[in-house]
């Protein structure tokens, strides 16, 4: 038995030195929170958790295995890191002629770490516990800051100290230990952080509402969008059925009425002038109805940054056709994962389709008031030359 324990020992203190040789010499020195101190502090929290529910000596050596191997798969990607450290565990431990069982114990405890996962045995409950050891750490806020710097960096998700606050605290908020020796050590601590989020979110919501207000915080200023948005399109649809309007009659005056007149030209020239007057008239009112009908130019594609800025509507077709699904996606996530962005998109999407429909109905009005004015110069041309000929 001590020739076992012996042994043991010496597997865990070659494991040991061989992650901090991996994590200092290959990890990228932008991680901030996942770093060699981070998987140190999880196994100090876990032989903690191990010892105060009485694990077997065998149960301590795979939880320290663990514990030691679970974030080795940083040092390759981010996303996806289990699935590297477990690879980079089996390949260790089988160098070190570890017995199979127990290494797919251990990497079994590494994969729990996900936090998509459910762990299953108790060894793999406490490793997760221990990996989440900082909910309720003295330091937390600094924790959850270094953690906030990494995502920005490796995810390219930047947040807000609202978004940050709000997002942490509803994870504390939902958020179990799953051994009784953790919620017996950590409950209280974690409570007490998540009692200091709750006032951070307070704050920075407080100080967001008196700055920079949302446009759509209420029911009523909601329904009134929706209004105005459903009455825009409504009347865009109008302007166009009054625009096809003006070119079928124009276009039946043209290709009907005036061959039909023309034959009566050569007996009667003082014909002539009225009828050049009318084909001028139709001509321009089909001019000016064509453009208020005619599509706005559109390049189909947004950049990232402009985005980023504010400066664009990905819920109009014309602003991202030619984009990729990908492209889009993101996009659309990054606007609609903040409010306030999603409001910029709202005003922004009201806005420019008041503008193009204050075009149409220019072009419009512009049409009705040439094809008016031009059927009355057209009888009055029409009586002048039929006095002067007569």
């Amino acid at each position: 038995m001590e020739s076992t324990a012996i042994m043991r020992s010496e597997v865990v203190a070659s494991v040991e030195k061989h992650v901090v040789r991996l994590l200092k010499d290959k990890l990228d020195k932008q991680l901030c929170y996942h770093n060699l101190q981070h998987t140190l502090a999880v196994r100090d929290a876990g032989l903690e958790l191990g010892t105060k529910a009485t694990l077997s000596v065998e149960d301590m050596e795979i939880l320290e295995l663990a514990a030691l191997l679970h974030d080795t798969g940083f040092t390759e990607t981010y996303t996806g890191h289990e699935e590297v450290s477990c690879r980079i565990a089996e390949d260790l431990l089988g160098a070190l002629s570890y017995p199979a069982d127990k290494t797919a114990r251990v990497l079994a405890c590494i994969a729990a770490t996900r936090i998509s996962s459910q762990p299953e045995t108790l060894l793999e409950m406490v490793l997760r516990d221990a990996d989440l050891a900082h909910l309720a750490s003295d330091d937390y806020l600094r924790a959850v800051e270094t953690l906030r710097k990494e995502w920005k960096t490796f995810l390219g998700e930047n947040y807000t100290d609202q978004e940050w606050y709000e997002l942490n605290h509803k994870f504390l908020k939902s958020h179990s230990y799953y051994t009784h020796a953790a919620r017996e050590l950590w409950d209280a601590q974690k409570a007490a952080n998540q009692k200091a989020l709750k006032k951070l979110v307070k704050v920075h919501s407080a100080e967001t509402n008196a700055d920079d207000g949302r446009v759509t915080s209420t029911r009523s200023a909601q329904m009134m969008f929706k209004t105005a948005l459903r009455n825009h399109i409504d009347l865009s649809n109008l302007a166009d059925n009054k625009a096809n309007i003006m070119l079928s009659i124009n276009a039946i005056i043209i290709t009907i009425a005036m061959p039909l007149a023309a034959t009566y030209v050569k007996q009667n020239h003082y014909l002539l002038a009225p009828m050049t007057t009318l084909l001028a008239t139709c001509l321009s009112s089909m001019f000016f109805a064509t453009m208020a009908t005619r599509p706005i130019k559109m390049t189909g594609y947004t950049h990232k940054e402009a985005i980023e800025q504010g400066q664009a509507n990905l819920f109009f077709f014309g602003n991202f056709f030619k984009m990729s699904f990908e492209e889009y996606r993101k996009g659309m996530l990054y606007i609609a994962n903040n409010e306030k962005r999603l409001d910029s998109a709202i005003l922004r999407d009201l806005f420019f389709l008041g503008k193009s429909l204050g075009r149409k109905y220019t072009q419009l009005r512009t049409c009705y008031t040439v094809f008016l004015s031009g059927i009355g110069l057209t009888v009055l041309v029409f009586a002048l030359s039929y006095l002067l000929f007569s």
